[in-house]
């Protein structure tokens, strides 16, 4: 039988059951039915918009199911798709060594798995081994604070898997550096200043009641995580925040469940009650506020806290929700454009503009760009009449922005503003003063930030909200190389309603072309009428956008993420528009790119002192600009019918990769008028060949 039908059968058995509180329950059914909802065929769960599962909504489902006293009776396939699928070890995942370990996602591993009654001793060695992360580079923190999450779950985990913990007196002392005289806990060291965080704080509440520390300030944490709660019953993140004042049930539940450690309550129970009832939406789910879609690790989230306060019986007596309504909007007159952010701002603005025109981009965001590159990009394209506008979409990769009981964070600075816009970053600068200086630029241009990546939850959270609330990002990337930040990072899809999604080229190194494998994988995508900056930044704000990738790292599937439910329906629809990987319109990329260079062609490399130049770069295997090996070479060069001989020039990093490769033939004087240069390439994969010619008209 097949495990999905499996699955309902026995929930259907369960509800059936008589004498069972469960058959009354009307909003029980519905969470079920909303569960199954986020059934994939692989066996597990994942998010809504998305067919394939994934840890962290497989967690939140056993934990719901836990919960509820519902778990499936087969359970070892949903054990063995847990112990499996970490997302920083799959393989479309592409982790690197300076990137922390995200060893939340083991604790949600061991976790489920212990709901669902596994053995979990497999884990044991992995978090034996397990040292402090501090001053690891993927924390992107300049004084090398570890990140105080990340490291409690090493003791948590210890204590799941029945393990004593090594040094466990230096982390508890390490604990107490973190604590603030109030009780409270957070990233940066007391020391340093700054309120605690209700995430940090729960957590390490949790550690060192798992290390048998010494109860101290039990009364200050008391009243310090009651004063987190809101008038409306929920809580946010500390006491009178100054930045991303929300409440959210991932805070409500860490405050609840913080203060059950220490044998108290909230100060207003029926208003938190009532906070998380009105979470509750018409099929089933629970929202992250109200008002809001349902996810599944809000609904764990809900499900636990009510538990927990022993209210689940609240739901029986609450009255159903009303159906949410979604703006509809009118999309006629509208069609769909690509963008692709941070792609090149150097090396050679014709080949650039090449790109874009077969590529079909329409607006191309310009990172690390020089001096009077972007002007001479977008002179070549008016001149040939290419469809793209180039904007700013930069990475301010050393500054830093400062945020008080967290640390100093770069890598979360990222940009897009209008060509020629200029933005100032300060080496360093707390929240407040960015607010009112960097931040009030970028609002005052029609620009603002994207998110890159923050390993660090509970810092991404209440900058995403004050974004949310006030002004700072735009959007949230995901496709990033070859990783991506929706399976890695799974706090962003809380926000998949709320903040756009976008893909990230990043671009290293000096020359589009030698990128080009990186700007046919992945692009964005969004809704406007016509494709200009202005558009662009309408869509954003309408989230009227999507991230899709279609490459060896998705297994040439297509993966669409973000939009509302509209926009998402709209794009897909619209599809034929923008799929570049069977659309012989929109060509994977070119074989080769010919160009010819003049004295004044100072972007590009070859350009010649006097006379004109002629540039191939043909088609190589290439990772992240380290050129592997020729897929295209060059095997006859003509001008105007007669055979010329061109010099290959290959230039080589420090690693002795080879960065750059082409084919280069000089000629000192030619005469005035047109000139046709073709040229036979070969493709060595399958051995075919291709022509391609050039016009081009020397004037005096």
């Amino acid at each position: 039988m097949n495990r999905k039908y499996q699955f309902v059968l026995v929930l259907l058995c369960c509800c059936n059951l008589p004498g069972i509180a469960f058959a009354q329950s009307y909003w029980k059914k519905e969470l079920l039915n909303y569960i199954q909802t986020l059934y994939k065929v692989d066996g597990a769960y994942g998010w809504e918009d998305q067919d394939d599962s994934h840890l962290t909504p497989t967690f939140a489902v056993c934990g719901i199911l836990y919960k509820l006293d519902t778990l499936p009776a087969d359970r070892l396939h949903l054990q063995e798709f847990i112990r499996t699928h970490h997302p920083q070890k799959l393989p479309y995942y592409g982790a690197s060594p300076s990137i922390s370990t995200l060893r939340n996602y083991t604790y949600e591993q061991v976790q489920a798995i212990l709901w669902l009654g596994g053995d979990v001793s497999s884990f044991n060695e992995e978090v034996k081994d397990w040292k402090s992360q501090a001053g690891v580079l993927g924390n992107h923190e300049s004084h090398g604070y570890g990140g105080l999450f990340q490291e409690t779950m090493t003791p948590v985990c210890s204590k799941l898997l029945g393990l004593p913990m090594q040094n466990s007196a230096a982390f508890l002392q390490y604990l107490e550096h973190c604590r603030r005289p109030n009780g409270s806990f957070n990233n940066a060291p007391a020391s340093t200043g700054g309120d605690g965080n209700i995430l940090n704080t729960y957590w390490s509440l949790y550690a060192q009641n798992a290390l048998s520390g010494s109860k101290t300030l039990t009364a200050e944490t008391i009243a310090w995580l009651q004063a987190c709660q809101l008038k409306n019953g929920g809580f946010t993140h500390q006491p009178n925040p100054k930045i991303g004042v929300n409440d959210d049930v991932i805070y409500t539940w860490a405050g609840i469940k913080a203060l059950q450690m220490l044998a108290a309550k909230p100060k207003n129970i029926q208003a938190v009650i009532g906070y998380l009832l009105s979470l509750h939406n018409a099929d089933g789910g629970f929202g992250d506020r109200p008002g809001l879609h349902s996810t599944p690790v809000a609904s764990y989230y809900a499900i636990d806290a009510l538990k927990t306060l022993n209210a689940l019986s609240a739901l029986d007596r609450s009255p159903r929700p009303k159906a949410r309504i979604e703006a509809q909007p009118d999309f006629t007159g509208y069609k769909t454009y690509t963008v692709q952010f941070q792609a090149h701002g150097q090396g050679s603005p014709q080949e650039a503009v090449m790109l874009a025109d077969s590529l079909k981009i329409h607006l191309w965001g310009v990172k690390y760009a020089v001096k009077g590159w972007v002007d001479a990009a977008q002179k070549i394209a008016d001149e040939k009449k290419v469809p793209v506008t180039f904007f700013i979409s930069d990475e301010p990769h050393d500054n830093l922005l400062a945020v008080p009981g967290m640390g100093s964070f770069d890598h979360i600075l990222d940009y897009i503003a209008p060509a020629k816009t200029p933005v100032h970053f300060p080496d360093s600068s707390t929240f407040d003063e960015f607010k009112n200086t960097t931040l009030k630029e970028l609002k005052d241009a029609r620009g603002g930030l994207i998110l890159q990546v923050s390993n660090n939850e509970p810092l991404a959270r209440m900058l995403i909200d004050e974004s949310i609330n006030n002004f700072g990002y735009l959007a949230l990337s995901t496709v990033h190389f070859t990783q991506n930040f929706m399976v890695r990072l799974s706090y962003l899809a809380e926000y998949r309603y709320r903040l756009p999604l976008v893909s990230l080229q990043d671009a290293h190194g000096t020359e589009a072309w030698w990128w080009s494998n990186e700007l046919v994988n992945h692009r964005t995508v969004f809704i406007a009428k016509a494709p200009t900056y202005e558009g662009m930044i309408t869509a954003l704000k309408n989230n009227w956008v999507a991230a899709v990738r279609h490459d060896i790292v998705s297994n040439h599937k297509t993966k669409i993420y973000g939009g509302t439910t509209a926009a998402h329906a709209f794009i897909i629809k619209n599809q034929n528009n923008w799929r570049w990987w069977d659309n012989k319109d929109m060509a994977l990329r070119p074989w080769a790119a010919v160009t010819v260079l003049t004295p004044g062609d100072q972007f590009e490399a070859g350009h010649p002192d006097k006379g004109m130049a002629i540039r191939i770069r043909c088609w190589w295997n290439s990772t992240q600009q380290n050129l592997k090996s020729p897929v295209v070479t060059l095997q006859k060069l003509e001008m105007d019918g007669k055979a010329i001989e061109a010099k290959l020039v290959t230039l080589k990093a420090r690693n002795g990769d080879t960065s750059d490769a082409y084919y280069l033939y000089q000629a000192e004087a030619l005469p005035k008028g047109n000139h046709m240069i073709t040229a036979v390439l070969r493709n060595l994969t399958d051995g075919t060949f291709k022509i391609v010619s050039k016009l081009f008209v020397k004037v005096e």
